[in-house]
């Protein structure tokens, strides 16, 4: 093989390489574009149960910045962690990427563990799997500690 036909299939090489590169980067920004565009408004009574919407609401920040009666509309589902995708995220060395998820049914709103590593507590209790909420629960997340209350 003469010189000339090496450095030409190196040329076609590189550019293949920087073709790909430059694919890798737009993938990235429209995946990173795509997280953080702001959520649809969640419509009145459009989760769970007809009439009903829900929140959470701070009652101990622990070590994250949120505020004491800091207010989260749930959407459904809404989760909870550490992941930047997450609906709310808590930046806290307690709480796994993906925490918690918090589901609206045709029963009504429910807690699933997605297996964390510390573990959620609802009312003090280790919740396992998932389990149905009523307006006042304490869920624990981490250090956070947060009450779900129910709108109606």
């Amino acid at each position: 093989m003469s010189f000339a036909v090496v450095v030409l299939l190196f040329r076609i090489l590189l550019v293949a390489l920087l073709y790909l590169f430059l694919a890798q980067v737009v993938r990235i920004m429209y995946r990173d574009l795509r997280i953080a565009a702001p959520s649809p408004p969640t419509t009145p009574g459009g989760s769970g149960r007809s009439g009903t919407s829900a929140q959470l609401v701070v009652l101990s920040a622990g070590q994250t910045a949120f505020q004491a009666g800091q207010q989260f509309r749930l959407r459904n589902p809404t989760l909870l962690g550490r992941e930047p995708a997450s609906d709310i995220l808590v930046d806290d060395d307690f709480v796994s990427a993906q925490h918690l998820k918090l589901l609206s049914g045709p029963t009504g709103w429910s807690a699933q563990d997605l297996n964390a590593t510390n573990g959620t507590r609802l009312n003090g209790s280790r919740l396992r799997g998932t389990m149905p909420l009523k307006s006042g629960d304490i869920l624990d997340v981490g250090r956070l500690k947060l009450r779900f209350v129910l709108d109606h």
